[in-house]
């Protein structure tokens, strides 16, 4: 069944009385009939299924897609409802058995203490699981492996299983906490297909579905395998998937009416099932599940995935060991790690080619170290690590809001994705070191709040815009000892805070380091920068960011005098400016009217002296009156000067009317 978080208990009761309800009817010995695939498409998809692919189209279609998925689930979740009623009723399958399932069969193998092997499955199921001219074999039926059963497809000679997978339906194998194995060898390892018996090729097409592989719940070992062409549409069904189980116990009353049929039906070798105790020691109406809650576990090494639509898919999984695999040409994600895939390790994988991205960690994963990876030419990212919350507040399935992380990427590369490198989106101490990213768009990109991430000791190069970046509200993070060349910025910093440390940057292309926004607590210290551009160090807009100790002789500024003028002349830097000019102005202006002053007459040099106008008496007799009988030497001397005023006067006149000037004198007795 799906292991979408978000259903309810009520879901599962309406489910298991939807089950209980079933018209069991034989259809021959030890076959039971259910509901046909159209009338079981009545759930959502899982989780998992694409959203939008930004590298190739997703070649499907939807709708079609997402039904037959819904068609899936409730097709595995009635096989686990049949054995459960089983269980309540005291009866006990102590052989494989067989159910009818819409258009097709499930062979259901049960508990027992030795796994089933390629011999079992030819005597289990001759008419179904049938050997090809070409020593292959074809398999047309669905397998289910419950609980306690193991199934091995194992030859060190190399086996090769198709799954028949056509326009009339396809194929599943799924595990119900149950174990499988599969281990070719170096030589010759298994290969599991799809496969279309009419045209005799692999399916491709993914529109009526495609056969998958599901573990589910309970472990898996894969060893020299090779899985090809296999699923659809979402992550439970999309090729090979790992993914956890919810064991919980089915409420005995909606087991009644299907185990009242099972008490008449048989097996597959034709033997009446009898109430008895459960083979696995526990009692009748006794879940087989450990807890509540079962997550599945995996050791897969030498193992290639091709073709698929998720190349291999795990969730709720826990101590996933990987090694020495490749996963490519995935119509959608190569490695997805979709939720609550914790304390895993993942090393020298190699996820190339693949339509979105070629490694996807999504939220909340922990533990998680991958180690010499190796993720080129995905359609988007080549690694994505996000650790952030389920949810940012109340929810109504009570998700946690808690971020997730202590993730780790080291010794790995990323080159020519369609995309980034590197993507770390939130999440709390997640480590990125000594990998190299080459011609992405972006090397490495830390975002959406991540807390406490490191960044260090990295070869970043060829990058079309930034090196890396680290934006919007990242805290705490740390980007120190890396190698960057080959990028229009080396070190991009938005609204966060960071340590910009002792990285060597060469041949930038705008600038160096570049810090803009809210960024109290960044620092750029002791880079080495190099390159081409209006300025190596570019804090200008930010708030708060500070830098010392950078080495910047090998930076040629192409700024233009334009933005420098603009960078000199800021709006306060102008008002100074203008209030020193009009003070230089003034004193100029007052040195040169002083120098003026000195070079002409003073200003009141024309103006006549007061004493010009009080010189002497005016004779009375001059305005008709007698003569003063006072005289005195003032008096006398101004009589005198009168006189001769007006001797001056009437010699002036005479010369103007040509009057004798001697007669004229002599008139006037001078």
């Amino acid at each position: 069944m799906s292991t979408d978080p978000t259903r309810t208990t009520s879901t599962r009761r309406r489910r298991i009385a939807t089950a209980s309800a079933l018209v069991l009817t034989l259809a021959g010995a030890g076959v039971l009939s259910l509901p046909t695939a159209a009338q079981a498409a009545t759930t959502a998809p899982a989780a998992g299924q694409p959203t939008v692919v930004t590298g190739k189209a997703y070649p499907g279609s939807p709708n079609k897609e997402a039904k037959l998925v819904a068609a899936e689930n409730e097709r595995i979740y009635n096989v686990r409802a049949l054995a459960s009623a089983a269980r309540w009723s005291g009866l006990v399958t102590t052989k494989p058995y067989r159910l009818a399932t819409g258009s097709s069969y499930t062979l259901v193998l049960v508990a027992r203490g030795s796994a089933y092997t390629v011999n079992d499955l030819k005597q289990l199921a001759p008419s179904t699981f049938v050997k090809q001219p070409d020593g292959s074999y074809l398999l047309s039926e669905n397998i289910v492996v419950e609980n306690g059963a193991t199934l091995q497809l194992a030859s060190p000679d190399g086996l090769h299983i198709h799954m028949e997978s056509d326009d009339r339906g396809f194929v599943s194998i799924v595990t119900q906490a149950g174990a499988l194995q599969i281990a070719g060898s170096g030589k010759a390892p298994v290969i599991i297909d799809s496969w279309d018996p009419q045209a005799g090729k692999v399916d491709t097409d993914t529109t009526d579905g495609r056969a998958y592989v599901r573990v589910q719940g309970g472990t898996a070992t894969l060893n020299y395998a090779s899985f090809r062409d296999l699923g659809f549409w979402s992550g439970t069904t999309g090729g090979v998937s790992l993914t956890g189980t919810d064991l919980s116990t089915l409420d005995a009353a909606s087991g009644t009416q299907a185990a009242k049929t099972l008490r008449t039906t048989k097996d597959v070798f034709g033997t009446t099932l009898l109430p008895t105790g459960a083979v696995d020691g526990t009692t009748p109406g006794e879940s087989t599940a450990a807890g509540s809650y079962s997550f599945v576990s995996a050791k897969i090494q030498h193992t290639e995935f091709d073709g698929n639509a998720y190349g291999l898919f795990l969730t709720s999984a826990d101590g996933v060991v990987m090694s020495d695999s490749t996963i490519e040409n995935s119509l959608i994600d190569g490695l997805v790690l979709h939720r609550y895939v914790t304390n895993s390790t993942l090393s020298s994988v190699d996820s190339h080619d693949n339509g979105v991205d070629g490694i996807k960690m999504t939220r909340a994963s922990t533990g998680i170290v991958l180690s010499q990876v190796t993720a080129n030419r995905n359609g988007r990212n080549g690694i994505t690590l996000n650790g952030g919350a389920l949810a940012d507040g109340p929810n109504a399935v009570g998700m946690p809001t808690g971020d997730y992380g202590n993730n780790s990427l080291t010794d790995s590369t990323a080159s020519d994705n369609g995309r980034y490198g590197v993507e770390v989106l939130g999440g709390e101490n997640v480590k990125v070191s000594g990998s190299t990213m080459d011609g992405n768009r972006m090397g490495i990109v830390v975002g959406q709040d991540a807390v406490k991430t490191t960044v260090r000791n990295n070869v970043i190069k060829g990058s079309l815009q930034n090196g890396i970046s680290v934006l919007d509200g990242v805290r705490s993070s740390e980007v120190s000892d890396n190698t960057i060349a080959g990028a229009d910025i080396g070190i991009y910093s938005r609204a966060s805070d960071a340590d910009v440390d002792g990285n060597e940057i060469s041949g930038a292309r705008t600038h160096g380091v570049t810090v803009v926004g809210a960024s109290k607590g960044t620092t750029v210290t002791d880079n080495s920068v190099s390159g081409r551009g209006p300025s190596a160090i570019d804090l200008a807009r930010s708030d708060d960011a500070v830098q010392h100790g950078n080495t910047t002789t090998g930076w040629h500024s192409t700024k233009p005098l334009l933005v420098t003028l603009r960078g000199i002349f800021q709006p306060l830097t102008v008002l100074w400016l203008i209030l020193l000019l009009i003070v230089v102005v003034a004193a100029i202006g007052g040195v040169i009217r002083g120098r003026r002053g000195d070079a002409r007459e003073h200003p009141y040099a024309k103006l006549a002296p007061l004493s010009s106008f009080t010189r002497g008496v005016i004779d009375p007799t001059t305005l008709g009156l007698p003569a003063s009988p006072v005289s005195s030497p003032m008096a006398e001397a101004g009589q005198l000067q009168a006189d001769q005023d007006g001797s001056r006067r009437a010699a002036h006149a005479a010369r103007s009317d040509g009057t004798d000037v001697d007669a004229a004198l002599a008139a006037t007795g001078r």
